[in-house]
């Protein structure tokens, strides 16, 4: 019996260790290591838990510790999210396109989503043609990245976010080595249980913490993904002329206007030559259709017009015959 209340007592301690990581990353992995040796210390010789052992076995192990941990060095890198919103123009969006691509899996990165609009509609001879695409690229990578497609395209807007997830990650790694702890001295447990009773509560707990390090895990998972690929969100649109990034002078916006005023003029001939030609036929019934109701309203006339019943030549022989 009293081994049983030992026991018990036991997965209490170290149940009891991964809730004294989560009060601090700092104090995490000493609490955790202490945890998972005061039980093993703290039972006398007929195997009942004595909690004044326990406190002392705790401080005793935390005092040497902490000698070990100055000796430590402190791992100082930052845990940074970098994602970038880029919209660029090009002349040539395929050319373009098949560039990024290949940049991208030169640099070590993937084409996380793409979309593209082939441009359907027309407005003024100039397609509609763009493209969206989700980019990850090596952190490490990226300013390479953006100096190729900024050689190769006029980059009109570009905007970076960083997030620093560094005391989010530090904390997650500390509750996973309290259940690493924990995992640990549940497995020592069980192997010492003696009844069936015992060995099912121990792996019931065993199952919890390892259904938690599994979703701590994840989460690490997810931060190392997102830290060490950067996200780049690219729009490229492709147009016939770039957009200016620099204020001109007065003689270069006079000159530029008129150039392209004179190209508007040409442009509407030459649609309007388009139009032209590719409605003749409905131009063709159009003109029929008009033609027939003209005639028809003529003949309509014509059949309404009032009619005396003499003609000329009777007129000139009565007007004779009078005299």
């Amino acid at each position: 019996m009293k081994k049983r209340l030992g026991l018990v007592s036991a997965i209490s301690v170290a149940a009891l260790s991964i809730m004294m990581s989560a009060c601090g990353s700092s104090k995490g992995d000493s609490f955790a290591t202490s945890a998972s040796y005061a039980p093993q210390e703290a039972y006398d010789t007929n195997g009942v838990y004595d909690y004044e052992a326990a406190e002392f076995a705790e401080e005793a192990k935390m005092a040497d510790n902490s000698f070990d941990q100055a000796e430590q060095v402190v791992d100082t890198s930052r845990k940074l999210i970098t994602t970038m919103n880029i919209s660029t123009e090009t002349e040539d969006l395929d050319l373009v396109l098949s560039g990024v691509q290949n940049k991208v899996k030169e640099l070590g990165g993937y084409v996380e989503s793409s979309n593209i609009y082939n441009g359907s509609s027309y407005s003024g001879r100039v397609s509609n043609r763009s493209a969206s695409l989700s980019l990850r690229i090596p952190a490490d990578k990226l300013e390479q990245f953006v100096v190729t497609l900024d050689e190769g395209t006029n980059i009109t807007n570009k905007s970076t976010n960083v997030e620093d997830v560094t005391l989010s990650y530090v904390d997650i790694e500390s509750r996973k080595k309290a259940l690493k702890a924990e995992e640990a001295r549940l497995l020592e447990i069980v192997e010492s249980a003696e009844t069936v009773e015992d060995i099912i509560k121990v792996e019931e707990r065993l199952s919890e913490v390892r259904y938690q390090l599994e979703s701590i895990e994840s989460q690490l998972r997810t931060y190392d993904n997102k830290i060490n690929y950067s996200t780049v969100y690219l729009d490229i649109t492709e147009v016939t002329q770039y957009t200016p990034t620099e204020q001109k002078g007065v003689i270069e916006r006079i000159a530029e206007g008129f150039v392209n005023s004179c190209k508007s003029v040409w442009n509407a001939i030459v649609e309007f030559f388009v139009w032209f030609v590719i409605h003749i036929p409905q131009i063709i019934v159009l003109g029929l259709v008009v033609t027939v109701i003209i005639l028809l309203i003529k003949k309509i006339k014509h059949k309404k017009s009032p009619k005396t019943g003499t003609t000329p030549d009777n007129n000139k022989n009565q007007q004779n015959s009078s005299k």
